[in-house]
């Protein structure tokens, strides 16, 4: 049995018609313009899920802390939470920045309130656009959290 590598006959290879050609193209444009969008779309995706994840984190560690130190006031557990997590919680959309602050107008980060009277904790996130994203009130025994994603489905 010989094989004959080094002679190929050319006319028995089939060869790509313009009808095969041009239904790959569509194919290939179709799939372009429904992937497009969400290439873009997957960070800020990826940045709500994590968002979502941490304020589960702090919400979980507020009711343990109320739970198990019922004299402390909701400032003193929110503070001590805020500056636990932020060692280990990164803001997903500003690396710089704490992922849970204080402050009234900020941007892309989790802004948390409390209000001693009530011993009531107000975990509320906003986009780099300003958008309210997540919104979780922490009310021991229980907590009520309010996703933007959820409206969307």
């Amino acid at each position: 049995m010989k094989l004959n590598i080094g002679k190929v006959d050319l006319s028995k290879i089939k060869k790509l018609t313009v009808i095969e050609i041009t239904s790959f193209a569509i194919v290939f444009v179709a799939l372009s313009i429904y992937y497009y969008p969400h290439l873009f779309n997957n960070k800020d995706v990826m940045a709500a899920a994590k968002i979502k994840a941490d304020n589960a984190v702090f919400t979980s560690k507020v009711l343990e802390e109320f739970a198990s130190n019922k004299n402390l006031k909701s400032s003193d557990i929110a503070q001590k939470v805020s500056d636990e997590l932020n060692i280990t919680t990164v803001n997903p959309y500003n690396k710089k920045e704490k992922a849970f602050t204080f402050e009234q107008n900020c941007k892309g980060c989790n802004n948390v309130e409390y209000n001693d009277e009530l011993k009531m904790i107000i975990l509320t996130t906003y986009n780099k656009k300003g958008e309210l994203i997540a919104r979780t009130v922490i009310k021991p025994p229980s907590f009520v959290t309010y996703n933007k994603e959820d409206d969307e489905k």
